[in-house]
């Protein structure tokens, strides 16, 4: 008995041993493969790491080339305007130089219409006057200058003049002659800048009486474009002279349009300005053969205007059912014909997005530089150019009407230099802005409801899974329907 005593006891320690061994040894694996694990995930770490540091530089490398060819565009545009400017300048110089020694581009005066003769005399104005108006010569402008005694007479006067300044031994000489040919140069040298004047006024007077722009205003739901259809169609165009008939054309024109219940006309300088009044239950609204299903949805809401709807509120659609159709039966149920629908069917809508938003964000700000530029604009044509005179840049421009009596428009651009900084994004404002875009662009009504995750990838992005739940438009027009099997 003592010795299966003694050999149970032995059994149960070795069995014992064995158990610490295997565990010892499990716990060793168990240190291993954490170790194994733990090197895996910093070699991965510091993959990850590699690559976004890789694709970094690529980004700044991609950066740096695209700001090197826009300051390049840059130069040489601005190369290109400097040697402009030069060019400009010397041809600017050469006019100068052509004309700095004429003070007003002729070199006589106008002196009357009688012919007439300017003499230069070497003696005393008192005695020279005296001696010539005692012979009944009619003396006038008379100066004294260095010594000489400068006056003007009758040219038919001439050689009694000289008669008599010989006489007192004066030395004389002949400075001018005046006449009629010299008054005539001188009108016929004027005559173009009169000529120009009175035309300007002339064609400002006749220009002044017509029409040359329409402006439309109060219009929402029409679109200009077809106003000024409406207006083309009436013959009532710009170009056109100012006159009540016109008025009138312009008024039966709106008159007959549909979705405009009332229009005013007014003409101000040369403009003709219309503004309208639209009816406030009009929607231009085309009309299909049938209405189909562009989504998988639950229907919610049924607006049927014409045709017969094959759905219910609560039905279950797929994409391509038809919901409304235009065709009528007979009470006996016999296809008569089929006609035009008009009806707006909603469902609730499930859509799932999967998309890829960058970790961060380049903001644009203000450097305080700033630049206004001036355009003109007369009679539809643009005079000068507004060039932005930054890379990175705000703008924002104001027009002036000065239709007083020619369309004359003057508009000031200001430009405010801007530069890109980069800033860490919030990650749920990012995705609400992103289904906030899916909500206007599949145009969903009422509530959006949104679900999202999101994970982060080793190209410093974040991988968005999106789940949108809202009603929205599901009915699409058709002539050709295609019914689901």
């Amino acid at each position: 008995m003592n010795k299966k005593k003694m050999s149970t006891a032995e059994d149960a320690s070795v069995e014992a041993a064995k158990r610490y061994v295997q565990k010892q040894l499990k716990l060793k694996q168990k240190v291993e493969q954490k170790a194994v694990e733990d090197k895996l995930k910093k070699e991965r770490h510091a993959e990850r790491q590699r690559i976004k540091a890789q694709q970094r530089l690529i980004a700044e490398r991609e950066n740096r080339e695209r700001a090197e060819r826009k300051q390049k565009l840059f130069e040489e545009k601005a190369k290109i305007a400097r040697q402009k400017q030069i060019k400009r300048n010397v041809f600017y110089k050469k006019i100068k130089d052509a004309l700095k020694n004429r003070r007003s581009g002729f070199d006589y005066c106008n002196r009357g219409l009688l012919p007439r003769i300017r003499i230069a005399a070497n003696g005393d104005f008192t005695s020279v006057g005296s001696s010539l108006a005692a012979s009944g010569i009619k003396v006038g402008d008379i100066q004294q200058s260095g010594g000489e005694t400068l006056f003007t007479i009758r040219k038919k006067d001439s050689k009694k003049a000289i008669a008599i300044l010989n006489k007192m031994c004066y030395n004389y000489r002949i400075t001018a002659s005046f006449g009629i040919g010299r008054t005539l140069a001188f009108c016929a040298a004027r005559c173009g800048l009169i000529i120009g004047a009175v035309a300007s006024v002339i064609s400002m007077n006749i220009l002044y009486g017509y029409v040359w722009r329409i402006q439309i205003t109060g219009n929402d739901l029409l679109s200009t474009a077809a106003i000024e259809a409406a207006l083309k169609h009436a013959d009532v165009r710009a170009g056109q002279k100012k006159s009540n008939e016109l008025l009138a054309k312009a008024a039966a024109a709106l008159g007959q349009t549909d979705g405009i219940s009332d229009a005013s006309f007014e003409i101000v300088g040369t403009t003709l300005y219309v503004r309208v009044l639209e009816s406030k239950d009009y929607v231009e609204r085309p009309v299909y053969a049938c209405y189909v299903s562009e989504y998988d949805a639950t229907v919610t809401k049924l607006v049927v205007r014409s045709g017969t709807p094959l759905v219910k509120r609560g039905d279950v659609v797929k994409r391509g059912d038809v919901l409304i159709s235009g065709d009528v039966y007979s009470t006996s149920g016999e296809l008569l014909y089929t006609g035009n629908s008009d009806a707006d069917v909603y469902g609730t809508v499930s859509i799932g997005y999967t998309a890829q938003i960058p970790a961060t964000g380049i903001a644009f700000k203000r450097t305080g530089r700033k630049s206004v530029k001036t355009v003109l604009s007369l009679f539809g044509k643009q005079i000068g150019k507004a060039t932005p005179p930054y890379r990175s840049y705000e703008m924002n421009s104001h027009t002036a009407n000065y239709d007083l009596l020619i369309p004359l428009y003057v508009t000031s651009y200001t430009y405010w230099e801007t530069t890109p900084v980069e800033y860490e994004r919030d990650i749920d404002e990012a995705v609400a802005a992103f289904a906030e875009s899916k909500k206007q662009e599949f145009k969903f009504v009422g509530e959006l409801d949104y679900k999202y995750s999101v994970a982060a990838t080793a190209a410093g992005m974040y991988s968005v899974h999106l789940f949108l739940t809202g009603e929205l438009l599901i009915s699409q027009g058709s002539e050709n329907p295609i019914i689901n099997a």
